[in-house]
C-alpha cells in the first residue's frame, strides 16, 4: 500500500498538471485575444516569438453544426523558415494531428462535401520529406499523405503515403489546383 506521503505527492502532481492547463489555455485567449468575429477589438497581444525574425500563426475553424476540425498552422523564421501544423477536433478540443515543423512548409487539405452533418472529412497533406543527404533549399521528394476519420477511435488514421519525386513535383499552384481537381481545398489558401 503506498504510503500517505506518496499519494500526496501524487495528488499535488495532478492538481498541478490540471492547473497548468487551465492556466496555459487562460494565457492563450489572454495572448491572442478572443474576438467574437470580424471587427471585434481585442488588446494587442504580447510577443509570440521574440526570439526569432519573424513567426505568423493562422487558425481555421471548419465550422459545421456538429463542429468540425481546428487547423493551426505557425510559420517561424530565423536563418530559414519553418512550417509546424496542428489539427484538432473542436466539439472534443482533442489534438489529433501534429505536424513536425518542415522546411517551405506545404498544404493541409481538407475533403470538400455539401452534407454539414459530415464534420470529420478525410484531410490530405502534401509536405516535403527531407532525406538525410538534402540540401537545406531542396527536398528530393515530397509525401502525400491521407487521413481519414475512425469514429470508433475518434481519432485521424493515416495511409500510407505516396511520394512525388522533387523531378516530378508540379509546383504548388499546379498541385493546389490538382489537389481541388480531386475534390481537395487547401485549408490555409489565401488566409
Amino acid at each position: 500500500m503506498p504510503s500517505r506521503l506518496v499519494c500526496r505527492k501524487l495528488l499535488s502532481a495532478a492538481v498541478a498538471a490540471l492547473t497548468g492547463a487551465a492556466v496555459s489555455t487562460a494565457l492563450a485567449l489572454a495572448q491572442l485575444g478572443d474576438p467574437g468575429g470580424p471587427g471585434q477589438s481585442v488588446p494587442p497581444p504580447p510577443a509570440q516569438c521574440p526570439r526569432t525574425i519573424a513567426c505568423s500563426y493562422t487558425e481555421h475553424n471548419s465550422l459545421g453544426p456538429e463542429g468540425g476540425y481546428r487547423f493551426q498552422r505557425l510559420l517561424v523564421c530565423g536563418a530559414n523558415c519553418t512550417t509546424q501544423y496542428w489539427v484538432h477536433d473542436l466539439p472534443s478540443e482533442a489534438l489529433l494531428l501534429t505536424l513536425a515543423p518542415v522546411r517551405g512548409g506545404g498544404i493541409v487539405a481538407m475533403q470538400s462535401g455539401d452534407d454539414p452533418a459530415d464534420t470529420h472529412r478525410p484531410i490530405r497533406t502534401v509536405l516535403p520529406d527531407y532525406q538525410p543527404s538534402d540540401p537545406a533549399c531542396c527536398p528530393s521528394r515530397y509525401a502525400d499523405t491521407t487521413y481519414t476519420w475512425d469514429p470508433d477511435r475518434q481519432a485521424l488514421v493515416a495511409a500510407a503515403p505516396t511520394f512525388i519525386e522533387a523531378g516530378a513535383f508540379p509546383g504548388w499552384d499546379q498541385l493546389r489546383q490538382q489537389l481541388q481537381s480531386e475534390g481537395f481545398f487547401d485549408v490555409f489558401s489565401g488566409l
